[in-house]
């Protein structure tokens, strides 16, 4: 679920290294963790990061998040799209807060 993020975000999320942890991810636990947890069975298509990869502000941090495998959970198309519903994070207007919240948080860190 690429959901437009900065350049590294993107890269990354293309990359060989991460369909190859994201195929293993789902080998290792090919049904959603999420349906699970309510006693349904459901099989997983997909990879959510717990701790978003898009809200860390290094490259580093970036690529901790986004590669580490205790940071995954496997999960159904229906279950990714609440998950991130949930966090509140769909819908532009949301994007736009988020988006201010790192650029405040970038001139705080880098700037003043």
């Amino acid at each position: 679920m690429i959901m437009a993020k900065d350049d590294t975000y993107n890269k990354m999320i293309s990359s060989e290294r991460w369909r190859r942890l994201r195929k293993c991810k789902l080998s290792q636990n090919p049904l959603c963790e999420r349906c699970l947890a309510d006693d349904s069975v459901t099989s997983a298509t997909e990879v959510h990061h717990i701790h978003p990869v898009e809200e860390a502000y290094t490259v580093t941090e970036k690529e901790q998040r986004m590669y580490d495998v205790h940071n995954l959970m496997s999960v159904c198309r229906a279950c990714h799209v609440a998950i991130h519903t949930e966090m509140g994070r769909s819908g532009k207007v949301i994007s736009k807060e988020r988006a201010k919240v790192q650029v405040d948080g970038f001139i705080k860190k880098f700037l003043e």
